[in-house]
């Protein structure tokens, strides 16, 4: 990939998006929230490539990767007024289908459009795929991509928990409503490191929690490096009320995190001995 070929992409993307802007308040509030996000996302993902020591041509495709992840997101909002894929479409499987019909990544190798291409379709997956014709370069973007975005998201909902209630937005948290108690079944994935299903989320506490069980999804040391230095997490966990099961998640998070740490001292520091 070549520098013009992705200032293209950047002036395709900001022309795309402009025909979703709207008098509808509401509309243009998440149509520029997804603009900003997706920026951000460019941001996170070039921070991970440079601590991954990603050459140049790589940090430019995974800079493609992150502008066109959200593509989906402009059409799903302005068409059904949810970001919420059940209730909806599949963004994900949405920028696919706008991508390919715009026909904008014939400019690139058939190698690099795919990538692309497969990496907006599986980045919003529940688990990264396991197969046997997935290449490791492949792999390897996919979870940049996941962290950048997961990066970003984190850092929405934490400074919208941090509003006053009549200022936050409902459509980051998929309108679900603030009502006591969580789910079983969400709190279980966590104390077993595992993330969280939207399908068991039935109010905003559960929502919170999912969100939470996101760092057991994290790929980079830099990822989980940035989110503990921002303090994403603790916004969280601080902005759901004291119910038994937040200090539950509170200890076992702070554990897992601390254990993550400490293998990552080690590891460096084996590295320095050898």
């Amino acid at each position: 990939m070549q520098q013009e070929e992705l200032d293209f992409f950047k002036k395709w993307f900001l022309d795309y998006v402009d025909q979703f802007s709207s008098p509808e308040a509401f509309i243009q509030e998440n149509i520029d929230l997804k603009i900003e996000h997706t920026s951000r996302v460019c941001e996170n993902i070039l921070l991970l490539a440079k601590a991954e020591n990603l050459e140049k041509k790589g940090s430019m495709l995974a800079e493609t990767i992150a502008l066109f992840h959200d593509l989906g997101r402009f059409e799903q909002f302005t068409k059904y007024g949810t970001f919420n894929d059940r209730e909806s479409e599949n963004h994900a499987l949405l920028g696919v289908r706008i991508l390919e019909n715009a026909g904008i990544l014939t400019i690139l190798s058939q190698k690099e459009k795919d990538l692309i291409l497969k990496a907006v379709e599986y980045h919003n997956c529940m688990a990264i795929p396991e197969c046997t014709e997935t290449s490791s370069e492949f792999l390897f973007y996919l979870k940049l991509i996941r962290d950048a975005d997961k990066l970003d998201i984190l850092k929405l909902v934490s400074e919208d928990y941090e509003k006053e209630e009549e200022f936050r937005n409902p459509a980051l948290e998929f309108d679900m409503p603030d009502t006591p108690g969580c789910s079983e079944k969400i709190v279980a994935d966590i104390l077993n490191n595992r993330m969280a299903k939207l399908t068991d989320a039935k109010n905003l506490n559960d929502i919170k929690f999912l969100r939470l069980s996101w760092i057991f999804d994290i790929n980079f040391p830099a990822a989980f490096s940035l989110i503990k230095e921002r303090g994403y997490l603790k916004t969280i966990l601080y902005s759901i009320p004291e119910i038994e099961e937040v200090q539950i998640v509170r200890k076992h998070i702070d554990s897992y995190l601390n254990a993550i740490e400490t293998r990552s001292r080690n590891k460096a520091v084996k590295t320095d001995i050898s």
